[in-house]
């Protein structure tokens, strides 16, 4: 029983269904709803999300094969390769997560007639080992290979259910990719940000590998600057969305109109992510240690959990 959690934390379970339930929500309350032309059934989409699921769970295994040293100094306690799970028992499943993964997205980018498409996984395993190998301790590089790796997952929904059959611009389906879009950027910030809080938590032992991380880098006072610019430039951004929301629903229009994520409830739900922002941009400023980091890291995961949640909420509204 021992082994099989550890397993499971070593694939990071909590997360991989966090991507998992963003792909999801993304089908089932924006494009099945409102795309008349999706080009995915249900279960072809299960495989989608299977796949990736597989390759992110691969992922996550080759990191920590190659954390190990910094793993030590940082939080042996919670250390699996080596400890719970032997490495080449891991590298077994490394190699067997990548197959099953790369085999189901080759066959659905046949699916879509689109085997070029096939190519998307390759490049999600080469960046995943090169970001564990090379990347994670370099400067900037790692974080952005993260948070671009994030946005892809998203983007890929909307690129293997949309784009194949053309985006239809009469019937609202660019809007819908549009909102999608914008949920992909949201994803990239926020993972952005919490990769450059995670560079602050491990920076003891990063430091033992001779690693060039922004928080090596610049210090601890520059970095916390850098995400707090990065929290405030996202809060801009949503503020940009309840002025969008707040103009449409003190208008007056000679019809009655419905609108995506528009209504007095999702105006409250987006002030509450808007204040979920500034409480973020507040913990940074005042963060001191490892404790507080953590903190933060977690409190970004959440704060995209509420961001996705949204989809689902904001369509429930507007369908009823």
């Amino acid at each position: 029983m021992s082994r099989i959690i550890s397993f499971l934390k070593l694939i990071r379970l909590k997360n991989l269904i966090i991507v998992a339930l963003t792909q999801l929500v993304i089908k089932f309350s924006l494009i099945n709803p409102f795309v008349d032309n999706f080009i995915l059934s249900n279960t072809q989409f299960y495989l989608l999300v299977l796949a990736t699921v597989f390759i992110t769970a691969s992922g996550y295994i080759i990191n920590d094969i190659y954390d190990v040293a910094t793993d030590t100094i940082n939080k042996n306690q919670k250390r699996i390769i080596g400890k719970s799970i032997k490495s080449r028992n891991a590298i077994s499943w490394y190699i067997f997560f990548n197959l099953i993964g790369l085999l189901l997205g080759c066959y659905i980018s046949y699916i879509v007639k689109k085997p070029v498409f096939g190519l998307i996984f390759f490049y999600c395993i080469f960046s995943l080992w090169t970001y564990s190998k090379y990347m994670k301790n370099s400067f900037l590089l790692g974080n952005l290979q993260v948070s671009f790796l994030t946005t892809l997952s998203i983007f890929n929904v909307a690129l293997f259910d949309m784009i194949p059959n053309g985006i239809n611009i009469t019937n609202g389906e660019l809007m819908i990719f549009k909102i999608i879009l914008s949920y992909a950027a949201f994803a990239f910030i926020t993972t952005f940000i919490r990769e450059i809080i995670k560079d602050m938590e491990d920076m003891e032992g990063d430091k033992n590998i001779n690693a060039q991380t922004l928080a090596i880098t610049y210090g601890i006072k520059k970095t916390k600057w850098i995400a707090l610019a990065f929290t405030i430039l996202t809060s801009f951004g949503i503020a940009y969305f309840q002025y969008f929301q707040y103009s449409i629903i003190s208008s007056e229009f000679e019809y009655e109109i419905s609108i995506w994520g528009i209504n007095k409830i999702a105006i409250f739900y987006t002030f509450f992510l808007q204040i979920l922002f500034l409480f973020l941009g507040f913990k940074i400023y005042h963060s001191q240690g490892k404790t507080d980091f953590y903190f933060i890291s977690q409190l970004c995961k959440f704060i995209m959990i509420v961001g996705i949640l949204s989809m689902p909420f904001f369509t429930y509204l507007h369908l009823n």
